[in-house]
């Protein structure tokens, strides 16, 4: 495995326990998902999210979490993986976030709905096909304030 993907999966799972820690504090019931849950004919074309938390007496959302700083052309995320991410949001009918967290640590995250990830546009960056989403569009979220909060703002329709 090379040094920069094995870096990667570090920051990953450093942001995956940031967050879950982040959810602790909240008290609110949530499942972390294993990606041995998936069936075998599903595999490549479906995958889970890292975290389903429940609304309680409202219903379910999922979170899927990165650590990603954004570049100059924004944020990219993995066609294939947002494809099979939206697979899930689809035929589980679940509302699907990604939850970029900054891996330098600071309290600032951006969620990113799924819907809105799938209509990026889409362009290749080193032989990957991914969606390059700016800056601005997402929103724009404080771990320092409970996630109840953060999640108002994020549901907010005006």
């Amino acid at each position: 495995m090379s040094s920069n993907r094995l870096g990667s999966l570090l920051r990953g799972a450093e942001a995956e326990a940031v967050f879950r820690a982040w959810l602790d504090s909240s008290r609110l019931p949530y499942l972390c998902a294993s990606g041995d849950g998936v069936p075998e004919h599903f595999r490549g074309l479906l995958t889970r999210p890292n975290y389903l938390v429940a609304l309680p007496y409202a219903g379910t959302i999922a979170f899927n979490v990165k650590a990603m700083t954004g570049q100059e052309r924004g944020y990219f995320f993995d066609v294939a993986e947002v494809r099979a991410l939206a697979t899930f949001d689809d035929l589980f009918r679940v509302s699907t976030f990604f939850a970029v967290l900054d891996p330098a640590g600071s309290a600032r995250s951006v969620w990113f709905r799924l819907p809105d990830l799938v209509h990026a546009h889409q362009l290749t960056v080193k032989g990957d096909a991914v969606y390059s989403v700016p800056l601005t569009s997402g929103i724009a979220v404080d771990m320092d304030r409970p996630f109840q909060e953060a999640l108002r703002v994020a549901i907010s329709l005006g």
